[in-house]
């Protein structure tokens, strides 16, 4: 049976990592994001912005830095995420290929280089999350943002051993300001 730290304690586990590690090689998480910025998100979405979402934005507002994910992602800020999801509901729309993009997938992490990145489905009720690639649709990546976070706390404090989970074996080390992950 797999237990999952709530969203909350991941995040926290997750800024008490950030903050034990020497000031000169780890940049400082981003400041939270304004209930007006999350609620602009919202609108540009249509639907508001999604609960896990909200809490993730109120954690910290996007990142300076990428790599915080073993598969290279860094959170995007409220801007960053209005900014992609009106490029991918448009490229979408143009291509007239409604399983590129949806309108109810919202990015809140991304590589810095190219179309890759995670999503959180903001018209499922469970929110799960989804993993996309330049090459490949969206596809499910864990059941929740609890679920990812709580994984990714877990890698990132060396207690990550659950198979099941992502991020199974990875390990973090923060090299010139970034993390790498073995």
């Amino acid at each position: 049976m797999i237990i999952t730290d709530s969203l909350d304690h991941s995040l926290q586990r997750i800024a008490r990592w950030a903050s034990d590690q020497p000031l000169a090689t780890a940049p400082p998480l981003n400041s939270p994001a304004s209930d007006a910025e999350i609620d602009s998100v919202g609108r540009v979405v249509g639907i508001g912005t999604p609960p896990p979402l909200a809490t993730l934005l109120r954690f910290s507002n996007g990142l300076d830095w990428y790599r915080l994910f073993p598969t290279g992602e860094g959170l995007m800020s409220c801007g960053q995420i209005e900014l992609a999801y009106a490029r991918n509901t448009e490229t979408a729309r143009q291509s007239e290929d409604p399983d590129w993009w949806r309108p109810e997938w919202v990015p809140f992490a991304r590589r810095p280089e190219g179309h890759e990145g995670f999503l959180i489905d903001a018209g499922h009720p469970a929110h799960p999350i989804l993993k996309y690639t330049e090459a490949d649709y969206p596809r499910p990546f864990a059941p929740s943002m609890a679920r990812l976070f709580s994984a990714l706390a877990a890698a990132l404090c060396g207690t990550q051993d659950d198979p099941e989970l992502p991020f199974c074996g990875r390990s973090p080390a923060v090299v010139d300001g970034a993390i790498n992950w073995t």
